[in-house]
């Protein structure tokens, strides 16, 4: 309670916040002078913030989540939905690489997200292919597929969101 009555005190008469004004402003001309601010202010951006907290939780939940699946999940299993999965992924997968074709076409800088979306769906499909197929003729042509078109066609949408990235 003495410390709220001491910081009302001094906000009242207007010494404390004159003292905070005076330091920032010599801090701010310290900067500028020495070149190390240009005088523009600009938000301040953490390196981090709760984005990097959130996706660290993430991994620290599934890491452990992938181990207890490794240990239970039986090693086959009859699936529902089947074709609805397939035929979901590569729509999203169509999806993806027609809006990034279209925000290429307009220089539309969000061309980066998408084709990032792209590349990672491709990558995906290549994975869930191979690891599904059975053995023999289907796991080739699942291998062949994955191999010479898949992830060929991951690296280049990869590689259009790097470039983007760089615009």
């Amino acid at each position: 309670m003495t410390t709220t009555a001491i910081t009302n005190d001094l906000s009242v008469d207007g010494r404390l916040g004159d003292a905070i004004d005076d330091r920032v402003a010599d801090a701010l001309d310290d900067y500028i002078a020495e070149g190390r601010l240009d005088g523009r202010i600009r938000a301040r951006r953490s390196p981090g913030g709760l984005a990097a907290l959130v996706a660290a939780g993430v991994a620290a939940v599934l890491l452990p989540w992938c181990l207890i699946l490794a240990a239970t999940l039986p090693s086959t299993y009859q699936a529902g939905h089947w074709k609805l999965t397939w035929i979901g992924l590569d729509c999203g997968t169509a999806i993806a690489a027609g809006l990034t074709a279209y925000l290429l076409h307009t220089r539309n800088r969000y061309a980066a997200l998408t084709a990032m979306a792209a590349g990672t769906l491709l990558m995906a499909d290549a994975w869930f292919d191979v690891s599904t197929a059975a053995a023999g003729f289907d796991r080739t042509l699942s291998l062949t597929e994955a191999l010479v078109l898949e992830l060929p066609l991951a690296v280049c949408a990869f590689v259009v969101a790097a470039r983007e990235l760089r615009r």
